[in-house]
This record gives structure tokens, C-alpha cells and sequence, in this order.
């Protein structure tokens, strides 16, 4: 019979520890042979026990049993603790940030904003072969302040859908989607605590962004992602932030439709009609927006943008009838002619706030603010050439027999080739409101062709942002790890010393000594 007991036991324990196993490692499929194994387990015992009394009464009264029940009580006290922690912990994670400058936390600016989140945010990640480390230790800072934030890390060569489906045509892009599939979506594509939080607001904010571009008059087709010359990647770049693109006719249109957020006229090869100028300039003394870009004249005026110069013109920019030419060292060539100035220095505004990246302005003429300009016009130089350019006024030597000289008639270097307008209509008794215009000096700046050279996208979005009011709203001073150091006096040096290198040994030897002695008595 105490065999059989036995038997009881060994099974009973068997049995209650695979159930404890499957309990914790198997899904609710399987828990009718989980409580199967933990009720036979127990029942084995509980039957083990009844049969053994007897020698469960010897063995209880014996000192090397009550030592092990002690032991296996401890033990059991011990990792249930364990257990319980981690429990919390899981429910409960908390990170703790040691470093000084808080590098490895968001700032208080961003934790603000992932804490009121109304909706679910969720970060996709498109970079090449779906592995990002920076990407996803950003991320996941996001999603420690709020349940409501969760990303993915894309590769876009497995996944080309996402891509055609989010706009995202640079390798390394956030797409930010806010509200589900349905919602409002933004790409970024600079890597940085600032930019993704800038781009939640800009989801996060209510209304419809609809971009209306000019036609009818040669400007660069949005719908045209083919051609050097069309707007088909910019248009996919305003997508990606949000924006809805569509076309206006306004030649059988008697005013801007109301719903146009943004105005984009794309350099314009033929004259706009008397009442389309009008109608542009009665949607700007309404609050309107607008992105303007020229292309430079011809000696034998196949682009005529004279109606487009005299509107901008009473907005405070003055287009030159000119193309900006720079002087570039080539290697084993010397100094050469360039019809592509690249621009290195910005104006201080909101579009190029930390903007120290290299652009390129091919084919541009120069913009500059107007003299004289009103109370209520503000216009802010945004690029500019550097100091070896200048605007040439002798297009047909240019055009004609590809020769240029800086002389009397010419302005000479830096040449601004983009501005920004601010205008305050009440200021200028024209209404309620703010107008803002973005004046480029080149078309091609944005085409298929030159969109993604350098930082022009950029530059391009920035300014689209701006003009419907969402520029970066939260600037984010950059952390930087720096090493900790504790400064002592002589003082203190001399007490560390003797409590490192001379008590603690001392005081080791001594209780040594002391046990050692014990043990040979």
C-alpha cells in the first residue's frame, strides 16, 4: 500500500506541474486539459496524503524534515514575490531615464501631446529592408507615453503597396496615420523627435487641405509623374502631407473655388486673362494662399509671365527679367558658366528654421522684395545664391551664343530666388485676415526632374506647410550625452582613500582572522 501512496504522489506531482506549465505557455484552446491535469494532480495527492499518514506523522517530527519545509517554504514565498513583480511590471511598465540631459525620453512637449492623442496614431517606417534600430528605439518612445501610438517598420520592396498607398517615394519616410485607414495621414521623412511630432499635429488638426493647381496656360502638370518638366512627384509629395490635389480652370471659372486651401501657379508659359489675374487677386485679399513659381524669360518671348510678374509685384516681390547665372569651379576645367546655382545660405523664417541643407535652383530668375513696400507687407528673402552669381539681363548671349559676363547692367551676387509674403489686410485696409505667398524664382526647382536633388523637397513641402498655416510648431532643443563628473577637494579625496583602500581591507583581514580562529577551536 505505502508503494502505491508512492506511485499517488510521483503521478500528482507529474501531473499538477505539467498543468501549472500549460496553464502559463498555452492558449484558452486548451484549457479543458489543463484543468483536466491540475484536478487529477490535486485528487493524486490529496489520496497520496490519506494513504501516507503514518509515516507522514514520523517524517514531520523529524528535524531534517521540518529544515526542508522551512527551505521549501521560503523558496516558494521567494518566487511567487518574483512572479508577482513581474506581473506588475508587465502591467505596469515604468522606464527610468539616468542620463542628465534626459536623451533616451521624449521632451515635455511631445509627452504632452501622445497623452491627449484622441485617436489612434500609428507610425509606419519605410526604410530599405525593413530594419531601422533608430527608427523603431524612436517609436517606441512614443508608445510608452500612450497606448493610443503604434508603429510598424515597412520594407518598401516587399511591401510596395503600402508605399503607392501612403505616397511614399524616399527610402527612410514616417508615415503618420491618424483615426485608422480612414483618417488623415502625413509623411516625414527627417528621422527626429521634432519632425514626428510636428507631424502629429498636423494630422491631429481638424479640417480638409485641398490644393488647387493653375492650368490652362502651360504650367508644369501635376498629373504628368513621367516628364522632366511635370509636377507629378510634387503632387505625390502633397498627398504625403495630407493635402487633396485637384486642378482649376480658371479661365471658365469666375473666382478661386472656396474650398482651395493652397493656389499653386507652376510657371505659366502664356499670359493670364485679365479677369483670371483678377480673380487670383480677389481670393488673396480674401485670406487666400499661394505658391507662385517663374521660369525665366527668352530673348524671343516664347514664356510671357509679364501678368504674373505685375500681380506679385503688388504683393511686394519684383521678378527680374533676368536668369541668375553662377560661376562654377569644374574639376581639370577652371571656372565655368551655371544655369543650376545650388543655395546654401536662408533667410531667418519660419519655412527654413534650421534649415542649413543645400538646394538646387536651376533655370530661376531673380525675386526680390519690392522697394517701398506698404504698412501690413512683410517679405522675407528664403534662398539666395552665393557670392560668385549674378542675375544676367543679356538673355539673347545666354540663349543665343551660350556666353555670359557680369557687367553694369547686372545684379551681382548673392541673388534671392525665393521669397516669402506675409500680409496683414487690415494693415493694408484690403479686408480681414492674413495673406501669405510663396514666390519662387524657378519652375523646375519642384519638376520630376529636380524634386529629389538635395533638399528641394523639402524646402518645397515646408513651404506648402507654411502657407496653410501648419510650419513646425514645436521646436525641440537637441540632447546630447555628455559625461557626468563629481569634483573633490583634497579633503575628500583623502577620505575615500582611506575607506576604499585602507579600512575595508583592514576590516575584511580582521573577520578573517577572527573566523578562522573559531574554526580551530
Amino acid at each position: 500500500m505505502r508503494r502505491s501512496a508512492t506511485l499517488y504522489g510521483i503521478l500528482g506531482l507529474v501531473l499538477l506541474g505539467f498543468g501549472i506549465l500549460e496553464y502559463l505557455f498555452t492558449g484558452a484552446g486548451f484549457r479543458l486539459f489543463v484543468y483536466t491535469n491540475l484536478i487529477g494532480g490535486l485528487f493524486l495527492l490529496v489520496l497520496w496524503a490519506t494513504s501516507s499518514r503514518s509515516a507522514l506523522a514520523s517524517m514531520a517530527g523529524s528535524r531534517a524534515t521540518r529544515y526542508g519545509a522551512n527551505a521549501l517554504l521560503y523558496t516558494v514565498i521567494f518566487v511567487a514575490i518574483l512572479v508577482a513583480i513581474n506581473y506588475i511590471a508587465s502591467i505596469h511598465h515604468v522606464r527610468f531615464d539616468l542620463t542628465s540631459e534626459k536623451i533616451y525620453s521624449l521632451s515635455t512637449e511631445s509627452q504632452k501631446v501622445v497623452e491627449n492623442l484622441k485617436k489612434p496614431i500609428k507610425f509606419y517606417g519605410f526604410f530599405s529592408g525593413g530594419v531601422s534600430p533608430k527608427a523603431r528605439e524612436l517609436y517606441s518612445e512614443y508608445t510608452y507615453y500612450s497606448p493610443k501610438v503604434s508603429f510598424e517598420i515597412v520594407d518598401p520592396d516587399k511591401h510596395p503597396e503600402l508605399a503607392e498607398k501612403y505616397k511614399v517615394s524616399v527610402s527612410g519616410t514616417t508615415h503618420i496615420q491618424y483615426g485608422g485607414e480612414t483618417g488623415r495621414g502625413t509623411n516625414v521623412t527627417e528621422l527626429t523627435e521634432e519632425a514626428l511630432t510636428n507631424g502629429i499635429l498636423r494630422v491631429t488638426k481638424a479640417g480638409k487641405k485641398v490644393a488647387c493647381f493653375l492650368e490652362g496656360h502651360g504650367e508644369a502638370d501635376p498629373d504628368d509623374a513621367t516628364k522632366a518638366g511635370g509636377y507629378g512627384k510634387f503632387k505625390t509629395a502633397l498627398e504625403g502631407e495630407g493635402f487633396e490635389v485637384k486642378k482649376l480652370l480658371l479661365a471658365t471659372q469666375p473666382s478661386v473655388s472656396k474650398d482651395c486651401s493652397l493656389l499653386v501657379v507652376a510657371g505659366p508659359e502664356r499670359p493670364l486673362l485679365p479677369h483670371e489675374v483678377q480673380a487670383i487677386n480677389d481670393y488673396l485679399k480674401n485670406g487666400g494662399r499661394a505658391l507662385v513659381t517663374f521660369r525665366v524669360p527668352r530673348p524671343n518671348s516664347d514664356i510671357d509671365e509679364t501678368a504674373l510678374a505685375a500681380l506679385v509685384d503688388q504683393w511686394g516681390v519684383k521678378a527680374g527679367d533676368n536668369v541668375v547665372v553662377d560661376q562654377v569651379l569644374r574639376l581639370f576645367a577652371g571656372p565655368a558658366l551655371g544655369l543650376t546655382p545650388l543655395v546654401n545660405d536662408y533667410g531667418v523664417h519660419p519655412i527654413t528654421q534650421d534649415f542649413t541643407h543645400r538646394t538646387v535652383f536651376p533655370m530661376t530668375r531673380s525675386v526680390d522684395p519690392a522697394k517701398g513696400l506698404g504698412a501690413g507687407l512683410s517679405v522675407t528673402p528664403l534662398a539666395m545664391t552665393s557670392k560668385t552669381s549674378w542675375a544676367e539681363t543679356d538673355l539673347a548671349g545666354i540663349f543665343e551664343r551660350q556666353e555670359a559676363k557680369l557687367d553694369a547692367a547686372d545684379q551681382r551676387g548673392p541673388v534671392d530666388v525665393a521669397d516669402a509674403v506675409t500680409a496683414d489686410l487690415k494693415k493694408l485696409k484690403w479686408g480681414d485676415g492674413e495673406t501669405r505667398l510663396v514666390v519662387f524664382g524657378s519652375t523646375e526647382f519642384a519638376d520630376n526632374q529636380y524634386l529629389n536633388e538635395f533638399f528641394n523637397r523639402d524646402l518645397a513641402l515646408n513651404s506648402a506647410d507654411w502657407l496653410v498655416g501648419e510650419a513646425s510648431q514645436i521646436a525641440i532643443r537637441p540632447r546630447s550625452m555628455r559625461a557626468s563628473r563629481f569634483r573633490l577637494t583634497v579633503d575628500q579625496f583623502n577620505i575615500v582613500f582611506v575607506l576604499s583602500v585602507l579600512l575595508l581591507p583592514e576590516l575584511l583581514l580582521i573577520i578573517g582572522i577572527v573566523v578562522w580562529w573559531e574554526r580551530r577551536q
